[in-house]
């Protein structure tokens, strides 16, 4: 018999995955990064394509970038950053997934009670 070893993580493997859905537990967070994602942007570029000011998005691009979602490129006088690790995409392609299948099981629910 065959063990299922999905999900088996240690506690320091948990920890970090923890920091990591906590970073990303940001709304402003997630904007960024869904601004990124289209392609490499400069701060100016990010406070125009998100509406967000110019010090929140200093503010959470830091974080972003300790958590190593971001990099950041220097480019003359300004910085470039870019999704620093591709399988974002993976998890928001994921996520989305799960919003969208719980959309339509809610509104099936909501059809079959009529």
């Amino acid at each position: 018999m065959q063990e299922n070893n999905h999900g088996a993580m240690s506690d320091v493997q948990i920890e970090e995955v923890a920091r990591l859905f906590g970073t990303l537990s940001e709304p402003s967070r997630l904007r960024l990064l869904r601004a990124l994602m289209q392609e490499p942007m400069t701060v100016t570029d990010l406070i125009a394509a998100t509406g967000m000011k110019q010090g929140n998005v200093s503010k959470h691009l830091g974080v972003l970038l300790q958590a190593r979602f971001v990099a950041r490129e220097q480019s003359g006088n300004f910085a470039r950053y870019s999704i620093a690790d591709p399988r974002i995409f993976s998890l928001c392609e994921l996520m989305c997934a799960r919003i969208e299948s719980d959309a339509r099981t809610r509104l099936a629910q909501l059809a079959g009670s009529r």
